[in-house]
């Protein structure tokens, strides 16, 4: 396996987790509360989702630039390759800065290292 393969795959993994951990928190952590203490100290939670949609949106975006990813790793064109990758390293800037920021780091330097050999 080539070096911006592995590079490639690393970067994939780490926007994968961010996404998934991202749509996580939406379903889960977004709430507000009533009052000091949230009304009866505190046991009265509102969501500010409605449903699961709002988890569409860290799901699409990661969704493309994983998918994109893992085709420009699978694939043998070295030219293709790295446009897809970094493609799909612009793509994961939305989901937290492609994973903390070395998730996108990654991708792009797989994807110059692909078009330069």
């Amino acid at each position: 396996m080539e070096t911006y393969k592995i590079l490639g795959l690393i970067g994939l993994l780490l926007v994968l987790l961010v996404t998934v951990m991202l749509s996580i928190f939406i379903l889960t952590g977004f709430y507000y509360s009533y009052g000091f203490m949230g009304g009866m100290m505190g046991y009265y939670r509102h969501y500010y989702a409605y449903g699961y949609s709002f988890m569409l949106f860290p799901l699409a975006i990661g969704g493309i630039s994983v998918i994109l990813a893992a085709i420009g790793i699978s694939i043998n064109d070295k030219v293709a390759s790295g446009i897809l990758l970094i493609l799909s390293a612009f793509i994961s800037i939305p989901i937290a800065f492609g994973g903390f920021g070395i998730g996108f780091i990654l991708l792009l330097l797989a994807g110059i290292l692909a078009l330069i050999k």
